[in-house]
């Protein structure tokens, strides 16, 4: 299996394990987001149902879609099962403008169930009997101080947070990683870069960072046009320090490179401003034994630390953590890149020295403690809404 399908299941077992009721887990068929097909049309969602025949985790049982277990047929006016839904939205931020046909609270709430090949609704089923509280939509999501969460819940949705790419990355992606000596033994490794950006998709966050600092003394990417075809048009050269064949699911170990090489990690996550969304990116120096920088808003930092991560502000101010302008904090982080920018070799082989204990700690911490306490949170939330 896949690691999104191991995952669902994982998410399906807790559900069955908290929820004191039947429920439905419903995943896009990327197992990211809402897309558009030829028509931006709620009709269009992709959400996939999986196989009429399936497990309830609530009755421990197999059994299918339909009450009186005979698969759909258009002769046959078989009552579908309309259950409470939990809407699985953990791996992407949520964009309600973006995507509002599909999270619109009129047009959804008269559609509690995934089907769109019932253009009416289910077959022998009345709008006028049906009644949204009856028929709650949660949303499992991954993100903090977010206005689209807030929405979501003004048109009575009910978010569940949990850190999923954190469960994601240790138990999955990065797991693998964990015995490999050319990982653990760190300090082993040169240090050949001062720091790298590794920036595969053009965003303006990224680009004014790059803007602001001595690209001479780190390794950086900036492609124009990127893959989605947007073009640069600022005074950085273009560049690329690998052919950006590793995936995010990905760390490239294959002899010393850019990525093993470099002292600081400066993480530029997708979102910017707008809300705390962490992706597998700020993983990959925790792995790598790396100090990091985050590029993303306002307690950031102090989001990692409540799952137990340490930082580096015995060494730098982290100060720019707390500062709301984004000018003012892209300042603030441009200002400790180009410091470390300055140090020789042997200078940043001392810090790294001075950094073992929380390099090593991190390094464990995701390993050994996170995955237990994102599902532990996941519980916990989950109760806190049900």
């Amino acid at each position: 299996m896949k690691p999104y399908e191991l995952i669902n299941c994982i998410l399906q077992q807790t559900f069955s394990e908290v929820i004191p009721f039947e429920i439905e887990h419903l995943v896009f068929d990327n197992n990211l987001r809402w897309q558009y097909d030829r028509q931006d049309n709620i009709n269009f969602a992709k959400l996939d149902l999986s196989a009429d025949d399936y497990y309830d985790y609530y009755h421990r049982t197999w059994r299918d879609k339909w009450d009186n277990n005979t698969l759909y047929n258009k002769r046959i006016k078989d009552q579908y099962r309309i259950l409470p839904h939990i809407i699985d939205h953990s791996y992407e931020p949520i964009d309600t403008k973006l995507d509002e046909l599909f999270w619109d609270p009129i047009y959804k709430r008269k559609r509690p169930w995934p089907r769109s090949s019932f253009a009416d609704g289910p077959p022998d089923f009345k709008y006028d009997s049906y009644k949204p509280e009856d028929y709650p939509l949660f949303v499992l999501h991954s993100e903090e101080d977010s206005n689209d969460i807030k929405n979501l819940i003004d048109w009575t949705y009910k978010p569940i947070h949990w850190f999923s790419h954190a469960y994601l990355c240790s138990e999955f992606y990065f797991r693998h990683y964990k015995k490999l000596l050319i990982i653990s033994d760190y300090k082993a490794r040169p240090i050949r870069h001062n720091w790298i950006s590794a920036n595969r998709l053009l965003r303006q966050h990224r680009v004014d960072l790059l803007e602001k600092i001595d690209i001479s003394k780190g390794c950086y990417s900036l492609m124009s046009p990127d893959p989605n075809g947007q073009i640069y048009t600022g005074n950085i050269p273009t560049n690329s320090f690998d052919e950006h064949n590793n995936s995010s699911a990905e760390i490239d170990l294959v002899g010393l490179n850019a990525w093993n090489t470099s002292f600081l990690h400066i993480v530029t996550e997708t979102v910017w401003q707008d809300k705390i969304h962490f992706t597998e990116k700020i993983f990959k120096p925790i792995v790598l034994h790396q100090p990091f920088i985050v590029v993303q808003a306002p307690g950031s930092l102090e989001y990692l630390k409540s799952y137990g991560f340490k930082t580096f502000d015995k060494w730098w101010d982290e100060s720019y953590d707390n500062i709301v302008d984004p000018a003012q904090r892209l300042n603030h982080i441009a200002n400790i890149i180009n410091e470390i920018g300055n140090k020789n070799t042997k200078e940043l082989e001392i810090l790294r020295k001075e950094m073992a204990e929380v390099l090593e700690y991190n390094f464990k911490h995701f390993y050994e403690n996170i995955p237990a306490i994102v599902l532990n949170e996941l519980r916990e939330n989950i109760m806190s809404v049900v």
